[in-house]
């Protein structure tokens, strides 16, 4: 069977990975150096995929035309947890199995939710930058405890940043669209975490962390409207999709002073230069890097390593597979 890898660096970080795949005995065709992303075309993922058996796919999308041209294709795994760049629906009315890395990717993500919280509860950067002018400039800053921290969207990604949150004594309110009975009777969860309704989550919250998967349903949730409801100089935090936020609404509710600033790590097309929120003061922009630690990349590579073999001998776990 041949697989062909499109995840970006994945030979570069994946070397145990790529040692369990060739001893199994896989033909292993390796792009992973040509960088991949969501903003490759249908073409070029076509040019690498079309004879494939398997994939391990990161960000670059295996839509319907995509899918049609890799006749062989039988399973997919996910180096990653998203999979809007994925036609779920072909796969599963074609026989193609989506497996994702699931556990991999949610603490390096919430380690970086709570550098943009730290960012702006502190503003070590500022501070730095006074010293090095000679400048003995002390400032007075919001800190991070006491300060109401809302996820909206409380999967494995909001977990986690809840139970680091939780360490620096940040009191945590989640908003899901389907709430368990015990969320609904107020009842805290093992964080101290509390169900609100959306409307309540924005009014109460200093942070608001964006970490929804992006479906027609989440498109553009957090549009002007959703900002205009967000607590006067609070902080919008996006490391879910950038179709999951309007960066235009975000603009003008920073430059009115309306939200205090805005974190945001993933953007419409990438690689992304041009984004409406450059040059803007007050948005704290990273190219995407929410879970580029080396432990994640490691660990994430191996389980969507594990995962082709583990699905191949009929061993896997049912919680990795999507379809």
């Amino acid at each position: 069977m041949k697989l062909v890898i499109t995840a970006r660096d994945f030979s570069n970080t994946g070397k145990e990975a790529m040692k369990i795949l060739t001893d199994f005995g896989l033909e292993i065709e390796d792009h992973s150096e040509e960088l991949f992303g969501s903003g490759s075309t249908e073409d070029e993922v076509i040019a690498a995929a079309h004879d494939a058996d398997i994939v391990i796919a990161g960000l670059e999308t295996y839509g319907k035309r995509v899918l049609e041209n890799c006749p062989k294709l039988r399973l997919i795994s996910r180096r990653g947890i998203g999979y809007d760049n994925i036609d779920v629906e072909y796969c599963r009315a074609n026989g193609i199995r989506l497996t994702r890395a699931l556990g991999a990717v949610e603490d390096s993500v919430a380690e970086a939710v709570m550098s943009y919280i730290l960012y702006f509860a502190r503003r070590v950067d500022l501070q730095s930058a006074y010293m090095h002018k000679g400048e003995w400039h002390r400032l007075f800053m919001p800190g991070a405890k006491t300060r109401t921290l809302g996820l909206v969207g409380y999967g494995g990604v909001g977990k986690a940043i809840a139970r680091k949150a939780a360490a620096f004594d940040m009191p945590i309110v989640y908003y899901v669209r389907h709430p368990s009975d015990e969320a609904l009777r107020g009842e805290p969860d093992e964080y101290g975490a509390l169900y609100k309704g959306l409307d309540e989550l924005l009014k109460v919250s200093d942070y608001v962390s964006l970490n929804v998967p992006l479906s027609g349903e989440t498109e553009y949730l957090a549009d002007a409207d959703f900002i205009g409801r967000m607590k006067k100089g609070s902080i919008l935090i996006n490391i879910a999709r950038g179709k999951v936020a309007d960066e235009k609404a975000i603009r003008e509710a920073i430059e009115c002073g309306h939200l205090a600033g805005a974190a945001v790590d993933v953007f419409d097309k990438e690689p992304c230069t041009d984004s409406f929120l450059v040059g803007c003061e007050g948005a704290l922009l990273t190219p995407h890097t929410a879970p580029f630690t080396e432990e994640n990349f490691a660990v994430s590579n191996l389980l969507a390593a594990e995962n082709i073999i583990n699905a191949i001998k009929g061993t896997i776990e049912e919680k990795y597979v999507l379809v």
